[in-house]
C-alpha cells in the first residue's frame, strides 16, 4: 500500500510534493484533488440525509440538537472537522503507516433506542458500503469486514479490496448506553483517505494508459474543451472565443469544466484532460462555426458523437448529472 500511495503523490496534476524523506512526505493538494474532496463531501452529506429521512430521523449539525426544546428519541448528529483548502494547506504523510498527520474528519453519530441498536448497525453498514460502491467505478471493490464485539460495544470496517491488500476506508462503531436506554452508532471516515482510495481505484480501473477513470459523481471536471486548429486555420481566433463562451456557460450551470493549453497539439490537449479523469471532451474546429456541430468524445469508450452548440449545455447537464440514490 505504501508503494501505491507514493505512486499517487507522483500525479502532478493532483499533488505537489514539497519535501520527501525516508519516513515522511510533505505535499499540497492541487485543484483537481480539492474538487474531488468537495464532491465526496457533498455526496456524503446528501446520501446520509436521504437515508436518515427514510427512517424519519432528524439530523443536526454538530451540537445544534441540544438547543431544541424537545429532543427526539432517534436522531443523528453530523460532526465535521475539515481542513480549509481555500487556504495554503501543507499535508504530511507518514510513509510507514500511510497516515496523515492532519486530515478532515467526517462523522455521523446516530442515537437510537437500545433495543434497536444492532438492527441499526446491520442496516447502516449496508448503507455505508453501498455509498462507497455508488461513487466508485468498481462497485465490487468495497466490502464489510467482520463485526468485532467487546462487551457492550461493536465495530466494523468498510474496506477497499485492492490488489495490494485490504485498506479500511470507514469505521462503524456501536456503543450501548444502558443507563439512558439508548445506544450510539458512529460512522467515521476522513476525506483525504477517501481521495486516495478513489484515485487508486481510478488508476487500476482504467482501460488505457494515462487515463484516470472516475465515477461521474466525484470526477473533478465533467467536461474538457479541446481545439483542433492549426496555423493554417483561418478562423482560429473565433474558435477560441467559442470555446471560452461554452466554458463560461457550462461553469454558470455548475458543470465543472477544464480548459487545456490550446497551444498544444490536439492529442496533448485530450491527454491532459484524460489524466484528470474528465468524463467527456468537446473537440471544436471550424465546423463548429460553420454548421454548429462538433465532436464529443466519451473518455471511457473514446467513442464520438455529434453535438450542436445550441444544445450542448443542456446535454452536458444530462450526461454529467447526479444519479438518483436508491
Amino acid at each position: 500500500m505504501n508503494i501505491e500511495i507514493n505512486k499517487l503523490l507522483q500525479l502532478k496534476q493532483f499533488f505537489t510534493i514539497l519535501q520527501s524523506q525516508e519516513n515522511r512526505v510533505k505535499f499540497k493538494m492541487r485543484e483537481p484533488s480539492k474538487l474531488i474532496i468537495k464532491n465526496i463531501h457533498v455526496d456524503w452529506l446528501q446520501y446520509n440525509h436521504i437515508k436518515s429521512d427514510k427512517h424519519h430521523m432528524p439530523i443536526y449539525l454538530n451540537d445544534l440538537k441540544h438547543k431544541l426544546e424537545h429532543n427526539p428519541s432517534t436522531f443523528g448528529i453530523v460532526k465535521q472537522e475539515l481542513l480549509d483548502y481555500r487556504k495554503d494547506v501543507t499535508l504530511e504523510l507518514k510513509s510507514q503507516s500511510c497516515d496523515l498527520v492532519k486530515k478532515s474528519l467526517l462523522a455521523l453519530e446516530l442515537t437510537v433506542p437500545h433495543q434497536y441498536g444492532m438492527q441499526y448497525l446491520m442496516q447502516w453498514q449496508r448503507y455505508r458500503k453501498y455509498w462507497w460502491s455508488s461513487i466508485s467505478t468498481t462497485p465490487s471493490l468495497f466490502s464489510t469486514d467482520e463485526i468485532k464485539y467487546d462487551n457492550n460495544c461493536a465495530n466494523v470496517d468498510i474496506v477497499a479490496q485492492f490488489s495490494t491488500g485490504p485498506s479500511p476506508v470507514e469505521t462503524l462503531s456501536f456503543e450501548g448506553n444502558i443507563n439512558k436506554n439508548t445506544c450510539t452508532l458512529t460512522c467515521t471516515m476522513n476525506l483525504e483517505h477517501a481521495l486516495f482510495a478513489l484515485l487508486l481505484d481510478g488508476m487500476s480501473n482504467s482501460n488505457k494508459e494515462d487515463y484516470l477513470r472516475f465515477h461521474r459523481k466525484i470526477a473533478p471536471y465533467k467536461i474538457s474543451i479541446a481545439l483542433n486548429i492549426g496555423r493554417e486555420t483561418i478562423n482560429g481566433g473565433l474558435v477560441c472565443k467559442l470555446a471560452s463562451s461554452l466554458y463560461q456557460r457550462l461553469e454558470s450551470s455548475k458543470i465543472s469544466t477544464w480548459l487545456p493549453d490550446f497551444s498544444l497539439p490536439l492529442d496533448m490537449q485530450v491527454k491532459e484532460g484524460l489524466g484528470m479523469g474528465v468524463l467527456y471532451t468537446a473537440i471544436l474546429d471550424e465546423r463548429a462555426l460553420e454548421y454548429g456541430l462538433f465532436d464529443l468524445m466519451n473518455s471511457s469508450t473514446t467513442l464520438m458523437e455529434k453535438v450542436h452548440v445550441a444544445d450542448f449545455c443542456k446535454y452536458a447537464s444530462l450526461i454529467s448529472g447526479k444519479e438518483v440514490i436508491v
